[in-house]
């Protein structure tokens, strides 16, 4: 055993998150911990390294475990941004360093003396060396240099200091330190975010390849399926445990739902059918009674009705208990999702012709499509190919550097900016989704089947998670009757439950869709054609 938690529970002032949670995790665990968005996964993570206490229950650690946490969307390298990022890379080397400095030292005093002081040098000399081939020190700058590269920061980067990187690079730095680092146990908080598909491919490799136990968290499906081989899935307050990937916990969640519902009909058949055998036993009870007053009674039909009466109370209890039965067994049913869009009827909304974007130097060029009502087009391709570029020179944000850009006088733009920028500060969540025209109610509406929680609602746009915000900035969308969106990055921090209902919804789109998206599934899903950006390139594929 490696950590385990017993019996946790944990509120907060407005609600329950965990009630007696337990889990353990075993040398060479590969756990997925799912479930929607504030239902407890990075508390429940925090926990493990001992930043949350739980209201009640234990935390246990293994004596003398090397637990290893990279926070969602924290890099975690404040303590000195003046460094290279090879060097903070590096970090987890740092008494190998300390010894290589330590070697070149005593190899250059050995040219300075002699006799038995030499003699002395030498000996110190060996014994460093050995120490240092032991701890692969001619190994650590190489692995460092491979895991670099495979996160998407190549040599350009490694003598930039942490403070130049973008907060995207940031995080990925500090994904490569963990990694790099000796763990028994390592918690990821979404580790997927800001990672393009190479590199999510790239560390769907690494961790398959790694003896070490991990526990992540992540709403990237492709991605859980590859590298977990049990789910915990964290649900209004209870946590289950699933041996799989996401998709055989899907599939067992799904069996296990519809054998709750079978169980739960057969209850409701069994005390429909009690209820009618204690209304016959009541009725023939009552009917022996009558007869009782209506003839001479030597005591026999009073005895009968008697009888009956008794088996109408025991079906009636019976029928009481299993009714019961039936509601405090009845699965959880979530309101059904259906979100309608306005109708639109517009043609040749978007068209763009050898079109070139970039910031004084072309990231891409010689882009050309067209778009009209139906269609859906995917822009995939690795991070810093010109991807948000396009759809900020689209929309006028950033000047084309060649081509043109067309939009029809009909099109009514819905913009979702990856970083979340268009919700203002000063109003609350539910006034953002106001300003595109409803109505409290449908605005409400909307904002909860979007997984927005009710104490959300009225929060401050400035207090809201990242999560929120994009719930909340496309539930705007949802109402703002486009029929043209532009979708950068939309399932970034979404759980996979709303991002089901946003497929849901999308799917159903009357208008024309462009976005960017680096999940495999939602472009599979979603995409009638695709663009694929490389560095200075980009194909139509349709």
């Amino acid at each position: 055993m490696l950590a385990q938690l017993t019996n946790i529970s944990l509120s907060f002032p407005d609600k329950k998150v965990l009630e007696e949670v337990s889990l353990t995790v075993y040398p060479g665990d590969r756990i997925s911990l799912t479930g929607g968005n504030g239902c407890g996964k990075t508390t429940l993570l925090r926990m493990l390294i001992g930043a949350v206490k739980p209201d009640s229950g234990n935390v246990s650690l293994a004596r003398g475990l090397r637990l290893g946490y990279l926070e969602q969307d924290f890099a975690g390298l404040e303590e000195a941004p003046g460094r290279s990022c090879l060097d903070a890379a590096l970090e987890p080397f740092r008494k190998l360093i300390e010894l290589e400095s330590r070697i070149n030292h005593l190899s250059a005093a050995l040219g300075e003396t002699d006799g038995e002081e030499q003699a002395k040098l030498l000996e110190e000399l060996g014994v460093a060396q050995q120490r240092f081939e032991a701890g692969n020190g001619y190994g650590f700058r190489p692995r460092a240099e491979v895991t670099l590269n495979g996160l998407g920061l190549p040599e350009e980067f490694w003598e930039r200091t942490v403070a130049e990187l973008s907060a995207g690079q940031r995080m990925r730095l500090a994904l490569g330190r963990m990694l790099l680092g000796e763990h028994d146990l390592i918690l990821l908080d979404e580790p997927t975010n800001h990672l393009d598909v190479p590199t999510r491919e790239w560390l769907e490799e690494h961790l398959l390849s790694t003896h070490t136990a991990y526990v992540i968290v992540s709403h990237d499906r492709r991605f859980l399926d590859t590298v977990a081989s049990k789910v915990a899935h964290l649900d209004r307050g209870s946590l289950k445990l699933y041996t799989g990937n996401y998709s055989a916990f899907r599939r067992q969640l799904q069996r296990s739902e519809e054998e709750g519902w079978r169980n739960y009909e057969k209850n409701q058949k069994l005390a429909r059918r009690l209820q009618r055998q204690a209304n016959e036993y009541r009725n023939w009870s009552g009917a022996k009674e009558k007869e009782k007053r209506g003839a001479a009674d030597k005591g026999f039909v009073g005895h009968r009705s008697a009888k009956l009466m008794k088996r109408a109370l025991h079906a009636q209890r019976r029928m009481e208990e299993t009714a019961e039965n039936a509601r405090s067994e009845k699965p959880f049913e979530k309101d059904p999702v259906k979100i309608q869009f306005a109708s639109t009827r517009g043609r040749n909304l978007l068209t763009v012709e050898n079109l070139a974007v970039g910031h004084g130097e072309p990231l891409a060029d010689g882009i050309s499509f067209h778009l009209e009502a139906g269609d859906s087009l995917a822009v995939v391709g690795p991070n810093g190919c010109g991807k948000t570029s396009l759809l900020r020179t689209i929309l006028d944000e950033m000047p084309l550097l060649a081509g043109s850009t067309r939009l029809s006088p009909s099109a009514r733009v819905g913009y979702f900016d990856q970083d979340n920028r268009r919700i203002l500060r000063g109003r609350t969540a539910l006034e953002a989704v106001l300003e595109a025209g409803c109505d409290e109610t449908l605005a409400r509406t909307v904002m909860g089947r979007m997984g927005v929680r009710r104490e959300t609602v009225n929060k401050s746009a400035g207090r809201l998670s990242s999560g929120e915000r994009a719930k909340t900035l496309l539930a705007k969308l949802i109402l703002g009757g486009h029929n043209l969106l532009v979708l950068d990055e939309p399932t970034n921090h979404l759980d996979i439950e709303t991002q089901d209902v946003l497929l849901e919804a999308l799917a159903e789109f009357p208008g024309a869709m462009l976005f960017v998206s680096h999940d495999r599934y939602f472009v599979d899903a979603l995409a009638t054609q695709r663009l694929e950006m490389e560095a200075g390139a980009a194909i139509m594929i349709t």
